[in-house]
């Protein structure tokens, strides 16, 4: 039991002098740096996204066509 405050004492102690150490002060972001963060980031996302989908629709739509083309050409055949 001992040996485990020690051990948590000696891990605190040294994330408290790491953190200290790094030279930087913590700045809290204002809510419209907040918001253009979120909003740049959800832009990036957003084009990602778009542009997957898009490219799967199109396959799709791709499949679908060469599908009803094989299946109308297959239907002409036969009547011949």
């Amino acid at each position: 039991m001992k040996k485990g405050l020690i051990a948590l004492f000696v891990a605190g102690s040294f994330s408290a002098i790491t953190l200290v150490s790094c030279g930087e002060k913590f700045t809290p972001l204002s809510e419209e740096q907040i918001t253009a963060k979120v909003d740049s980031s959800f832009t990036a996302v957003a084009e990602t996204k778009r542009a997957e989908l898009k490219a799967a629709c199109e396959s799709e739509k791709e499949a679908k066509v060469a599908a009803k083309v094989a299946e109308l050409q297959a239907a002409v055949v036969p009547a011949q």
